[in-house]
């Protein structure tokens, strides 16, 4: 007996949670805030007030402007393709693409898939 009344009493704290969930869950939420109404704006119209980040102008580093001017122009270096590349690159030509389309692909040179193919 002892252990029935404890069971009812635990059922019904279960259902009293529940229903307390339950009713949290489908409360009114919150009203949502009144839209700010602007004076020039015609009447009856809510005017929203723009949120708008201004961007501060962006000057390059000295640093990077010395280098720039260091360096000279920069010279575009052609990735070293892994010889274990030359396989795919194969069946991607016999299935379609073109050979720009590859080099594309790897950033590098079309003379270098060329040479690819070639050897192959």
């Amino acid at each position: 007996m002892v252990d029935q009344s404890l069971q009812q009493s635990q059922d019904r704290e279960r259902d009293r949670n529940a229903r307390q969930t339950a009713e949290a869950l489908f409360a009114p939420r919150r009203p949502l805030p009144e839209p700010i109404r602007d004076a020039s704006a015609p009447t009856g119209e809510p005017v929203r007030k723009p949120r708008v980040l201004s961007v501060s102008s962006t000057a390059p580093y000295p640093r990077q402007e010395r280098l720039a001017a260091t360096t000279g122009p920069i010279e575009q270096a052609t990735p070293k393709i892994p010889k274990s590349q030359f396989a795919r690159i194969r069946a991607w030509r016999r299935y379609g693409m073109t050979t720009q389309q590859v080099a594309d692909v790897y950033g590098a040179a079309v003379g270098e898939i060329e040479r690819i193919l070639r050897t192959g």
